[in-house]
């Protein structure tokens, strides 16, 4: 025994659903704009992914902004020390305190105390005699004037 197909509506088997003739122009609509809204999200997510990584940027900056302030507060506090004013009057100025021994070496002009001291001579260097070189005879010429 086989299945036999027995339609509800009998004499409507060939009737296809009638659609309105405005179905197609709806449906390219509904496509368009959910294209639309698509697109919009996706411009959106990537406006987003832009922004975030200006702010993470932006932090980096103010880490950065905060160490180095961070620095320069440690800077001034230890160029507003003693450590630092005895360091810089010994140091540069050349300054001596109370008590300190003061060695004057001979074979040197002697500079004054509290005097920074004085910047070495420039080192001659002997040449060997080298006969086409133009810078080595006008140095000889002026040794000669002199």
């Amino acid at each position: 025994m086989g299945l036999v197909r027995v339609p509800i509506n009998p004499g409507s088997q060939d009737v296809r659903r009638q659609r309105h003739p405005a179905y197609p122009a709806l449906l390219l609509l509904a496509v368009v704009v959910g294209l639309y809204f698509l697109f919009q999200h996706v411009e959106q997510l990537r406006e987003l992914s832009a922004v975030q990584a200006q702010v993470a940027e932006m932090r980096q900056n103010i880490a950065l902004g905060e160490q180095n302030t961070l620095d320069l507060e440690a800077q001034l506090r230890y160029a507003t020390s003693d450590e630092y004013v005895v360091q810089m009057a010994r140091g540069e100025l050349g300054y001596i305190q109370e008590g300190d021994e003061v060695y004057i070496l001979l074979g040197e002009p002697a500079a004054r105390l509290g005097s920074p001291p004085a910047e070495p001579p420039p080192v001659v260097e002997e040449d060997s005699f080298r006969p086409l070189d133009w810078a080595w005879w006008q140095s000889l010429f002026q040794q000669i004037r002199e």
